[in-house]
């Protein structure tokens, strides 16, 4: 399930004000007021009202707006656009509030203030999630990220967690975003934030709800719509309710599921919040389908597809045609039944093209603004040692400029001297910042695919991407623990680096690029970080030779009445979301559901074997056909439950059940004779 978060977008500088409306009212209806007294109090009635009643609270906001402009204050303009960024967000108006929030930006830019500036980012990162923009909402959120550290301002970086835990939800990585929402959360405490504890607390229950444990789930929401009813912030009370009717229908709690449900739709369609609303007959539908309500099932998700479609909610309109789709098969209306997954098919490739086909495709998926401050670093480092070098030699010739007129003839000589070791002084700075640079730019280049480490050195930045077609290397070592406890430790470290040096070496000869090792497990893929047309091949035949490798060193260790351990190797092409990940030793990686899937094909596999999905064999027999005149005139034979092509041989396994995705096609590959 996805994770569904309030668009919080904070308005520096802001205390809530309680109990104090009429009188702040009084205070902005008063003319004879001084405008900084009046802003004031229109911007902490604008933000307060603008959660409980949009329409009122945007109307305040556009009388501050314009009140902050004939007093030309750029602090309030800011907070005005802040405040109708909200409102129209609210409204599901998404093109108006990127309008505020760019508005924003350029008066924080004006203002040079770093701080609004981020805010800015992390606002605009929340919009274009809620559009489906997730490339876009990355890329945000890297530079909301940069400068929130730069700051070192707490209050900016636990939104900006809480931003990345939802995208890492989003990507289905949910142990990374429960780690993302708790350093959030451990940031609110550390301001003694109730907004951020109450945030925190619907974050990390999604988090849980999303890895099964609805118990905790259910208690997290419980203790956030407590706080929200606390501080009076009515959409945030609806969200608590729509994922407290989630985890109580989890836990069997029907009843409360729907009461909880049914709250969440009186406060949101008052609200007038159409993404959180739809989610709510959303979350109806499932809670009907798990009684076997269809005729219910049917009337709660159409009403949320219905919504979702005049609203341009394209993710929520894809899984209210899901429940449509289920629950008219549950109806036996087979016909209504694909229309709606037909539908739901077309919705899904518009979503998939939105978030696939941007011109360019930006995704930055946690922490990655550390190759920004590495090559700020490196250029920091180059450029103090320049300015050294000039102060010296300023310093040097105004000295040696004083010496020739007291001492002409002796100053002469000196200065000869003089100039003759400050050129080999800055020969030898120069030559030291180079190797230096060399060095650094080596160490680069060890941890980062050359295209990634030159866009990073060219830009100060290296933008993560969505990659549509990718073949994935998956290998585990069989009988790695028992060999564990019969080896010492140093000879476990050497057989093992010997093994991924050997990887090492022939996924360089195949234009297949590492990704990393964990524990002993080795990971790698071809089509990245440059697109290749023969990933799969490469792929394949690198796996394959990492087996012959393997296979080569049990024979001699058996030999030799050595322990030894085998191999499984797993593959499986398609698309994932590359880019750069940490804050110290950084490293390229990738995400999405096929690594997953790679990684289920290693671990149905068998020792000694290359275990390959249906979509990575489709394309090797695809290249096969394609690859010549020989190609062509001898199509593939079938013989001994084997089906050969001109590059490999494949046995098929048929469907087999792979952990936590069902029952998948597969097949072993082997080189083909001769």
């Amino acid at each position: 399930m996805h994770r569904w978060l309030l668009l919080v977008l904070t308005c520096g500088c802001l205390a809530h004000a309680h109990g104090q409306g009429d009188s702040l009212l009084r205070v902005w209806q008063d003319d004879s007021e001084p405008d900084s007294a009046r802003l004031k109090a229109v911007q902490i009635l604008a933000w307060k009202m603008v959660f409980e009643q949009p329409d009122s609270g945007m109307a305040l906001a556009r009388g501050q707006l314009r009140l902050a402009q004939r007093a030309r204050s750029q602090p309030a303009e800011y907070e005005a656009h802040t405040t109708l960024a909200v409102g129209s967000s609210m409204r599901s108006d998404y093109s108006a509030a990127l309008e505020h929030l760019r508005r924003c930006l350029a008066l924080a830019k004006a203002m040079r203030d770093p701080k609004r500036e981020a805010n800015a980012y992390r606002n605009m990162s929340n919009v274009y999630r809620s559009l489906g923009d997730l490339p876009m909402a990355l890329t945000q959120l890297q530079r909301s990220l940069r400068i929130d550290t730069e700051l070192g301002n707490k209050e900016g970086l636990a939104g900006t967690y809480n931003n990345m835990g939802t995208i890492q939800t989003e990507l289905n990585n949910h142990h990374e975003a429960l780690e993302q929402y708790r350093k959030s959360a451990t940031l609110a405490e550390e301001l003694d934030s109730d907004r951020g504890r109450a945030q925190a607390a619907l974050n990390l229950g999604s988090a849980y709800l999303s890895l099964g444990e609805p118990d905790t789930a259910a208690m997290l929401f419980e203790r956030g719509l407590g706080l929200y009813r606390r501080m009076g912030r009515k959409l945030e009370q609806g969200m608590a309710f729509n994922n407290l009717g989630r985890a109580y229908g989890m836990l069997g709690r029907e009843r409360e599921g729907f009461a909880a449900l049914d709250s969440a739709e009186r406060i949101l369609s008052e609200m007038g919040s159409m993404k959180q609303l739809v989610r709510t007959y959303w979350n109806k539908g499932n809670l009907y389908l798990e009684r076997l309500d269809g005729r219910a099932a049917i009337s709660a998700c159409r009403t949320g597809e219905r919504l979702a479609a005049e609203n341009g909610l394209l993710q929520q309109r894809v899984e209210c045609l899901q429940c449509l789709h289920q629950a008219y098969h549950l109806m036996g209306d087979d016909k209504q039944a694909y229309r709606a997954q037909t539908e739901f098919m077309l919705v899904e490739d518009s979503l998939r093209r939105l978030n696939n086909g941007k011109e360019v495709t930006r995704m930055e998926v946690t922490r990655v603004f550390q190759e920004r401050m590495l090559a700020d670093s490196l250029a920091n480092e180059r450029r103090m040692h320049e300015q050294e070098l000039q102060a010296q030699e300023q310093v040097a010739a105004q000295r040696e400029q004083r010496n020739m007129v007291l001492f002409a003839g002796l100053g002469a000589l000196l200065l000869a001297g003089g100039l003759w070791n400050r050129l080999r002084y800055t020969r030898r700075s120069r030559a030291a910042i180079q190797r230096e640079q060399q060095r650094s730019e080596g160490l680069l280049l060890n941890i980062l695919p050359k295209p990634i480490a030159e866009e990073l050195k060219e830009k100060g930045e290296a933008e993560a991407r969505t990659l549509d077609q990718v073949t994935v290397i998956f290998t585990d070592f069989k009988g790695f623990t028992s060999m564990a406890e019969r080896l010492g430790p140093k000879e476990l470290v050497k057989d093992i680096h010997e093994c991924f040096s050997a990887f090492d070496r022939i996924c360089e000869r195949h234009g297949v690029e590492k990704i990393k090792t964990i524990g002993d497990a080795y990971m790698a893929a071809a089509g990245l970080p440059t697109p290749s047309t023969t990933h799969a091949l490469d792929a394949v035949s690198a796996a394959l030779e990492m087996r012959d490798f393997i296979v080569q060193g049990m024979e001699q260790r058996k030999a030799k009445g050595l322990p030894y351990f085998e191999i499984r190797i797993g593959v499986h092409t398609g698309p994932v979301v590359a880019g750069i990940v940490g804050l110290r030793k950084f490293q390229y990686d990738i995400w999405g559901d096929t690594v997953n899937i790679a990684s289920r094909m290693e671990s149905s596999g068998e020792p000694g074997r290359v275990n390959i999905s249906e979509a990575t064999h489709s394309l090797l027999v695809v290249s096969s056909q394609l690859s010549g005149p020989k190609a062509q005139s001898s199509p593939s034979l079938s013989t001994d439950n084997q089906q050969l092509t001109t590059e490999f041989t494949f046995t098929p396994r048929g469907m087999v059940k792979a952990k936590g995705k069902g029952e998948m096609e597969m097949w072993f590959v082997e080189l083909a004779p001769g």
